[in-house]
């Protein structure tokens, strides 16, 4: 038993090096052009901000597990240091002076509507989805930076009397240059469709990478017609040392 296991996790290992491959051959064009700024429009008189170089490195971060049995409970993340964020959270505020954080950084990998709807339902576990990750080294996923997103206005559709009135939503948008993170949700898809899963639910490359920076009432999602790519860029970022 414990000598299959130990080939299942080397077929998986193997997998996620081909798949990776395979997904920077074809992410990697559109995800460079979006990290040095090809086709981003900025607002003109944002300022440009400034984040560690090292921010997005979380090699050296243990693998947080998100898994609770209350709805939109369970989710992947990659974690990341806030305090690396810290100074970018605080220069943004000071322009606003409204906002909220939560104190920590991420990048959510597979959301949490992703699974309670669509691949928990297919009998996909947030194990085996952990165990995907791990295998494919979730925490030493090579990103770049992008630019600062905002988003300031109303919703286009809300959902309930609270959904009313105008929101302000800051996050760093961020490029999966070598498809690290895509190649997760590509296992994860094939998982899915292993188990039976209708394909058409469950987009593996619908997916735009970001950390949340910080907000006035609540962090906002695809959900409420919130999309954070490049499109959602307002201001450029440089690294510093």
């Amino acid at each position: 038993m414990a000598k299959s296991s130990s080939v299942l996790m080397l077929v998986l290992q193997l997998a996620c090096i081909i798949l990776t491959g395979f997904q920077t051959a074809f992410a990697a064009d559109r995800q460079t052009a979006m990290s040095s700024g090809g086709g981003i429009i900025y607002n003109p008189d944002a300022p440009t901000f400034a984040l560690p170089r090292d921010a997005l490195d979380s090699h050296d971060i243990p693998f947080s597990n998100r898994s609770d049995s209350r709805p939109f409970g369970s989710y992947l993340q990659q974690t990341l240091d806030f305090t690396r964020f810290a100074d970018l959270f605080k220069a943004i505020n000071a322009t606003v002076g409204t906002l909220q954080s939560r104190g920590e950084a991420h990048i959510t990998v597979v959301s949490p509507p992703e699974y309670d709807r669509v691949l928990k339902p297919a009998g996909v576990t947030i194990e085996e989805i952990e165990d995907i990750a791990r295998q494919c080294g979730l925490q030493s996923a090579r990103l770049q930076p992008v630019c600062v997103g905002r988003f300031s206005g109303s919703l286009p559709h809300p959902m309930s009397e609270a959904d009313n009135g105008t929101f302000l939503l800051y996050s760093l948008v961020v490029a999966d240059v070598f498809g690290d993170l895509a190649g997760i949700r590509q296992e994860v898809f094939k998982l899915y469709r292993k188990k039976g899963g209708e394909g058409a639910l469950f987009q593996p490359e619908g997916f735009w990478p970001h950390v949340t920076l910080g907000f006035d009432r609540r962090d906002l999602f695809i959900e409420d017609g919130i999309y954070k790519g490049s499109n959602y860029c307002y201001a450029p970022i440089h690294t510093t040392k």
